[in-house]
């Protein structure tokens, strides 16, 4: 009996994450597919002194290594200790809280999501599979 109900805890415990990225990937797919804004806290921000980071959504991804991948242009937010607008790819697993915000998309935004992305940075090619854009 003390081995169903590990097992119920454990299960339960590996089936709240998965909810929670998949509510984060209908936001964020949703913000894709219609051009909106984000307000996005990443891994280590608070700890950092960081304002939420300001993120107009490109693409959400599966990378070859399973991980969940958001691709976007930064407008705000703490990137190596500046702020500076730039392109960004962020790990699922690293974001803690993720918000839909009024907004739209500067011209470079713009431009770089109607670009497109191969899922490469140099030779690094790590996107297996686009969810969403």
């Amino acid at each position: 009996m003390k081995r169903i109900a590990l097992g119920l805890v454990l299960l339960a415990g590996l089936a709240a994450p998965v909810g929670a990225q998949s509510e984060t990937e209908t936001l964020l797919c949703d913000a894709a597919k219609t051009n909106r804004m984000v307000e996005l806290v990443y891994d280590k921000d608070v700890s950092k002194g960081c304002k939420p980071r300001l993120l107009d959504v490109h693409q959400v991804a599966i990378g070859n290594n399973g991980s969940l991948y958001l691709r976007g242009w930064q407008t705000r937010g703490c990137t190596k200790g500046r702020d500076f607008e730039a392109a960004r790819i962020f790990k699922f697993e690293k974001i803690k809280s993720v918000e839909l915000i009024d907004g739209a998309f500067n011209d470079k935004s713009q431009a770089s999501k109607d670009k497109g992305w191969d899922g490469c940075l140099g030779t690094n090619c790590f996107i297996k599979e686009t969810i969403c854009e």
